[in-house]
């Protein structure tokens, strides 16, 4: 599953059918290449949702036990290297070389455990149009940077 896919969905608690707020980012642990948590917002005001509190996580809501799954985002103490998915996709790939081999776009994600399959980058095009999409997967992500992703794999064909 794609991470931009949860942009926006809603997150339902199970127990009493409540809409628990909106999927606004995602936040990936960058060394263990996991998800951690799940930003929200909603009426009460920005929260956060830990990925172990996901029952599922289908093509039109995120669901939840119950409403209490979440934590308030005040006060939030990150730990390790935890990037947003926004954060993520304004970063450029490089490999070991330094040959640019796209922008960030997307991140492949298993749905059960938060595990980060891949980076999809796109390569050429102008305003959107065109380019080809470049995955990466996550055994060949060497470091991830404040402005570069680097990744052991040679550059593409021309």
């Amino acid at each position: 599953m794609k991470l931009r896919s949860l942009k926006d969905i809603s997150v339902v608690s199970v127990a009493d059918g409540t809409k628990v707020g909106t999927v606004h980012d995602v936040q990936i642990d960058t060394d263990s290449m996991r998800i951690v948590s799940l930003t929200l917002s909603g009426t009460g005001g920005p929260s956060v949702l830990p990925f172990a509190s996901i029952r599922s996580i289908g093509k039109d809501a995120v669901m939840v036990e119950s409403t209490a799954a979440t934590q308030g985002a005040t006060g939030q103490t990150v730990t390790g290297q935890v990037r947003s998915l926004q954060d993520l996709t304004s970063l450029k790939v490089v490999n070991g070389s330094g040959t640019y081999l796209g922008d960030v776009q997307d991140v492949d994600f298993g749905e059960q455990d938060g595990q980060v399959h891949e980076l999809i980058a796109r390569r050429g095009g102008m305003l959107g149009i065109g380019g080809t999409d470049v995955h990466f997967p996550a055994s060949a992500i060497r470091g991830i940077g404040p402005k570069l992703v680097t990744v052991d794999l040679p550059s593409p064909p021309a």
